[in-house]
């Protein structure tokens, strides 16, 4: 896993199931780094309270309804490097 910045927020990009994954980093919740919490398979928890979030869709999965899906990227394998797209924006965000 890796925090990109992309003011004025970051993005958590992650490898599930070999393609590569994006979410906004900061938690709908409280705001804590997604990629500093544990890696649960193809979810994240976040290190404040726990919530869980599936890093291929930015849902929420554990406790549901407390809070909002995180921000979904675009992420995908172009030559020798790992592009992120911002959808609502149009523009690639960066290169990994």
């Amino acid at each position: 896993m890796v925090r990109l910045r992309y003011p004025p927020f970051d993005v958590l990009v992650a490898w599930v199931d070999g393609a590569p994954s994006a979410i906004e980093d900061a938690c709908n919740h409280a705001g804590a780094s997604l990629s500093e919490g544990d890696r649960h398979g193809a979810c994240i928890a976040c290190p404040m309270h726990g919530y869980l979030f599936d890093l291929t869709t930015g849902r929420l999965v554990q406790p549901r309804g407390l809070c909002e899906d995180q921000r979904r990227f675009v992420a995908r394998v172009e030559g020798d490097d790992v592009v992120v797209y911002d959808p609502g924006a149009g523009i690639t965000l960066l290169g990994v």
